[in-house]
């Protein structure tokens, strides 16, 4: 599958451009297909660019369903969770409808958490999802998949449990590489400080285990912004 670079070394460029690409997207798939299914990411790189994406013009915004990649495994008004970013950014602005906003139970333990909101997932999983938000850590993880990414990150389950040492919260959940794979295209923000990572990626030949994002870019068309 190729892979689109879009250079937007000036922040509020790279904000704008990643907004806009976003918009385009949803408007796109609603126009082509009645809605458009997509999975979005936490992080600082993409606060600034939901805020935007939020007030775009033109979206029917009742016919977008938006899911979450992943979560850190805290309680859902935590600064910390990617949930409460969404509804401090996006949701504030774009009215989706509550029963299109599909989020993990930060009440559950992780492997329950994992399980329960792969239930939710399946049926959009089985309907196709349109468009995920990725990011690039530098450590090489993508969503809440950390190297050495394990097989189970390729198996059947749509979401998995996950841990890291290397951030202060360390009980994640994330959503797995088929499901990453299954949509029809991807978009993948990245700033200036991942520039190193993103080059180390494309230089190197270690599959998804070490480089989970190569598992997507090899099945997804993707398009990356890179902030430099």
């Amino acid at each position: 599958m190729s892979c689109i670079n879009i250079h937007a070394p000036a922040a509020d460029v790279f904000t704008t451009q990643s907004a806009g690409l976003l918009a385009a997207i949803l408007r796109r798939n609603i126009t082509d297909h009645g809605r458009c299914t997509i999975g979005l990411s936490g992080g600082s790189t993409p606060r600034p660019v939901y805020e935007i994406l939020g007030k775009a013009a033109g979206i029917d915004w009742s016919a977008v369903t938006v899911f979450l990649v992943d979560d850190r495994c805290v309680r859902a008004d935590s600064p910390h969770s990617n949930q409460f970013l969404l509804r401090s950014t996006l949701l504030r602005a774009a009215p989706i409808p509550e029963s299109q906003v599909l989020f993990p139970d930060p009440s559950l333990a992780p492997d329950d958490s994992a399980e329960e909101y792969g239930r939710v997932l399946a049926p959009i999983v089985t309907r196709g999802i349109d468009a995920v938000v990725l990011g690039l850590g530098a450590d090489g993880h993508i969503a809440s998949l950390f190297p050495p990414v394990p097989d189970t990150a390729a198996g059947p389950a749509l979401v998995i449990a996950t841990h890291t040492d290397r951030f202060d919260i360390p009980q994640r959940i994330s959503v797995t590489l088929p499901v990453l794979t299954s949509a029809r295209e991807a978009v993948v923000l990245l700033g200036k400080d991942k520039k190193s990572a993103w080059e180390e990626l494309r230089a190197n030949e270690e599959d998804w285990h070490r480089w989970p994002l190569k598992a997507v870019t090899e099945k997804v068309e993707t398009t990356a912004v890179l902030g430099w």
